[in-house]
């Protein structure tokens, strides 16, 4: 199998690779790994979109257990023991540039200083009043343990998740189907949009309408649990740099 490692800190993962009988390449792979954290994988997933990746914790901030060493992991890969789970990601479209999230699309006050006033559509129809505050999250299930739950103190295993950022409303988040659309309708800006860690932002004005889907296509991913592991502890360790 030929693979390509993407993370920062991954020599000698790429050495475990090739002890283990990998191909390690650094183009056309028949996987990704993601060494790192949740991030590696995020940016992975936006630079190599559709092809399989397996995510594997980076050894200087998880104190892994047993079942996701390195080592055992690379084995369980070669014996092809490991399954594969889909993601569901969500996208919008803004100044042409197309936003994919495996975590969340975030909306929010472009100065820090003031609040945004938004409206929030379902399928068009309307489900919010005028709302003031920062903004909002939108997440997946895969990505509701990050940014969505600071907000709500919660996570969802279904559909799509938003987040009313500290607005003066009392409502606090939505869960709806992942088959439905929702329209954001800018009333007073300005705003940024960002999706997950995507370096690109586009600004949100007066009038500006934000569409944000389910994705057309999920993410492919082996072996899912590394990254939820009850039994897998993370550490601050500190990096060397050169």
């Amino acid at each position: 199998m030929r693979i390509q490692v993407v993370g920062r800190d991954s020599d000698h993962f790429c050495e475990k690779a090739r002890t283990a009988g990998f191909e390690v390449v650094t183009e056309a792979p028949d996987l990704i790994v993601a060494y790192g954290g949740d991030g590696s994988l995020i940016g992975a997933e936006r630079k190599y979109p559709g092809i399989l990746k397996l995510p594997i914790r980076e050894r200087d901030t998880c104190i892994k257990c047993e079942e996701h060493q390195d080592e055992l992991m690379l084995e369980k890969l070669r014996s092809r023991a490991l399954e594969e789970h889909s993601l569901m990601l969500i996208e919008c479209v803004k100044d042409g540039i197309q936003l994919r999230a495996m975590n969340d699309i975030i909306v929010r006050n472009a100065d820090p200083r003031a609040a945004v006033r938004f409206r929030v559509r379902l399928n068009g129809r309307r489900v919010t009043e005028e709302m003031i505050g920062d903004g909002l999250v939108a997440c997946t299930p895969f990505g509701s343990s990050a940014y969505f739950r600071s907000i709500t103190r919660t996570v969802i295993r279904v559909g799509i998740g938003l987040a009313f950022n500290n607005c003066t409303d009392l409502l606090n988040h939505l869960v709806i189907a992942d088959n439905e659309e929702i329209s954001i309708e800018f009333t007073r800006g300005p705003g940024r949009l960002a999706a997950d860690n995507d370096a690109r932002t586009s600004t949100i004005g007066d009038g500006d309408v934000i569409v944000i889907r389910r994705g057309s296509s999920d993410a492919r991913i082996l072996a899912i649990d590394t990254l939820r592991c009850a039994a897998c502890r993370y550490v601050h360790a500190p990096r060397r740099r050169y």
